[in-house]
Formats: structure tokens, C-alpha cells, sequence
């Protein structure tokens, strides 16, 4: 059973940190965004100041909003679109510099805690 597990790990091409880590390194780290993949309703109600909206059901708008397909992107979302689900959509759209930041409501907790 565990070198199954060791040959899955090897093709998750996405890297998993915390959100509250995620807004810390695009706020002090050039070429990074913080990209929140939950709807526009959603974005418009709350979101993290700095982030920018690219909706997990219009991923092909990422090019528009960022070029450079190099950047890194810290993707988060909420319990119905999680950021490891969609790592894929943005690798089809030609950024393979991908890292699962989480879900909004985490970031919440820990915020008001």
C-alpha cells in the first residue's frame, strides 16, 4: 500500500500551504498572486483584500488578468470549489506554477480566533 501512495504523491504537481501564509507571500514576493477561484456573487460578498477573481467556471480569463504564465499562483476558494480540484484547469491554460491556498472560511477561523 505505500508505495502506491509514494506514486500518487509524485504526480501531485500542486504544492498545499495555508492561506493565511499564501496572502503573506503575495504581499511581500514579486511575480505571485493570490487568486480567488469562487464565483463573482462570492468574490463581490467577501474576499482578501489583494486577490484577484478568476471563477473556477471561466478559468480561460486568467490570461487577460495575468499574462505571465510564470507566476505563481496561490489559489483558494470555499467548501464548493476547492483550490486542489482546479489546480488542473489552470495547468491546461499553461501555469504549472500552482499552489493550493486553501478555503476562504479557514482563513476566517483562524482570523477571528
Amino acid at each position: 500500500m505505500r508505495p502506491c501512495f509514494i506514486v500518487m504523491s509524485i504526480f501531485n504537481r500542486t504544492k498545499d500551504i495555508t492561506l493565511n501564509d499564501a496572502i503573506n507571500i503575495t504581499r511581500t514576493t514579486e511575480n505571485t498572486v493570490l487568486v480567488d477561484i469562487r464565483t463573482k456573487e462570492k468574490y463581490k460578498k467577501d474576499h482578501i483584500p489583494g486577490s484577484i477573481n478568476v471563477p473556477f467556471n471561466n478559468i480561460k480569463t486568467i490570461h487577460s488578468r495575468i499574462p505571465d504564465t510564470d507566476t505563481r499562483l496561490y489559489i483558494y476558494g470555499d467548501e464548493y470549489t476547492r483550490p486542489l480540484k482546479y489546480a488542473r484547469s489552470f495547468r491546461k491554460e499553461g501555469y504549472h506554477n500552482i499552489v493550493s491556498a486553501g478555503r476562504i472560511e479557514d482563513h476566517h477561523v483562524r482570523e477571528y480566533k
